[in-house]
């Protein structure tokens, strides 16, 4: 990974912003423990040096596995994980170089389709089923999540509110708040049974660098759990604990990601013993 992070500090405005590209990817990715190959490694160095676009990134990447497929004769659960890792890292970044961008339901449906195609069954469709996962954070309890036949009104809402809201007339500190608590309130309607963390932030990220902002660091690559436990306590309440949402962590994390801010992310802090 040493052989990436050394472009954070090119002279060449390209190789630094491609390089922080693939690291966010990365860390997207580990959320669900899931790490780049050396392989991948090896051939992305072409892309942030700007020898390959993302396309020829791509086809490098399906080559490589269409050859391991072909030696190993199906492969272990072990090499199929790097092959998700890479895939996805390689549709991240292309996801993140393309330059259209909205704020609707079917959006934010092809942002899932597009990152895990031929990877889960029904990518993109939203979810049919109850969902339920324990949280650390929570002190092993879960998030109420809505019911499934009610996603897709959750989810127009949602995109509609926020379409409708002008950004810029907020404050930098309040445009921070508002945007965290579109993240978490996209986040809490687990619009999709599989994958619902990486699409949700992925799309996020998109839409916060569709209105201008810029990562500035490799925050993501080292904090992703941490924000994904921030969004986690914003969906959260507990009335009999005294326990309410907050965006606060949220914050901490997009002001270090995005203003240089050096905030301390613990995630300790933000741990809720269970009763």
């Amino acid at each position: 990974m040493e052989t990436i992070k050394k472009y954070l500090t090119s002279r060449n405005k390209q190789e630094r912003e491609s390089s922080l590209l693939w690291l966010t990817a990365f860390g997207i990715q580990s959320v669900v423990e899931l790490k780049p190959s050396a392989d991948l490694l090896r051939i992305i160095i072409n892309h942030i040096e700007g020898k390959y676009d993302i396309e020829r990134t791509r086809s490098e990447v399906h080559a490589f596995y269409h050859e391991q497929h072909k030696s190993s004769h199906g492969g272990s659960g072990h090499h199929h994980r790097f092959e998700e890792a890479d895939k996805v890292a390689v549709r991240i970044v292309d996801y993140f170089e393309r330059g259209e961008f909205s704020l609707t339901t079917e959006s934010f449906s092809f942002t899932h389709r597009a990152l895990f195609h031929n990877l889960y069954h029904h990518s993109g469709q939203l979810r049919e089923a109850a969902a339920s996962k324990k949280e650390w954070v929570l002190g092993n309890t879960s998030i109420l999540y809505p019911k499934h036949d009610v996603i897709k009104q959750y989810l127009n809402y949602l995109f509609s509110n926020e379409r409708s809201i002008d950004i810029t007339s907020l404050s930098p500190q309040h445009r921070l708040r508002h945007l965290s608590e579109f993240i978490a309130k996209l986040f809490l309607i687990n619009a999709f049974q599989y994958a619902n963390s990486r699409a949700t932030f992925v799309y996020s990220m998109k839409y916060l660098m569709s209105l201008g902002y810029e990562i500035q660091n490799d925050t993501f690559f080292r904090e992703a759990w941490y924000f994904r436990n921030a969004i986690i306590r914003a969906c959260y309440t507990n009335m009999h604990q005294g326990i309410y949402p907050t965006t606060e962590y949220m914050e901490m994390f997009l002001g270090n990601l995005f203003f240089n801010e050096e905030n301390e992310l613990r995630n300790h802090r933000m741990v809720i013993r269970g009763e």
